[in-house]
């Protein structure tokens, strides 16, 4: 499995995609492993994947659903309030292990 940074994929990206249709690409931040990027041929064999996931988007997407029926959802501004607000926090938030 090729290895890249995610400073080498967002400068590189085409050249990782095309990495990427003979083995999984490892993205790491901070030399840790984040994410894999990986080639499919199709929107269904992407979806098998995803679907393979124990918290698949689509479980996620369905437990946001019940949560709405049993009226427990809230609405649309506050939760791009609770976004900002997230968003800002982060910013804020000090690096660990930076002086």
């Amino acid at each position: 499995m090729k290895t890249a940074s995610a400073a080498e994929i967002a400068a590189q990206f085409n050249d990782y995609l095309k990495a990427s249709r003979d083995q999984p690409v490892l993205i790491t931040r901070n030399g840790k492993p984040v994410a894999i990027l990986l080639a499919v041929r199709d929107k269904a064999e992407a979806e098998e994947l995803v679907g393979r996931r124990p918290r698949s988007l689509r479980s996620v997407f369905a437990k946001a659903h019940a949560q709405i029926e049993r009226g427990e959802g809230i609405p649309e501004d506050e939760f791009w309030r609770q976004v900002k607000e997230s968003r800002r926090t982060r910013r804020r938030a000090p690096t660990r292990g930076r002086k």
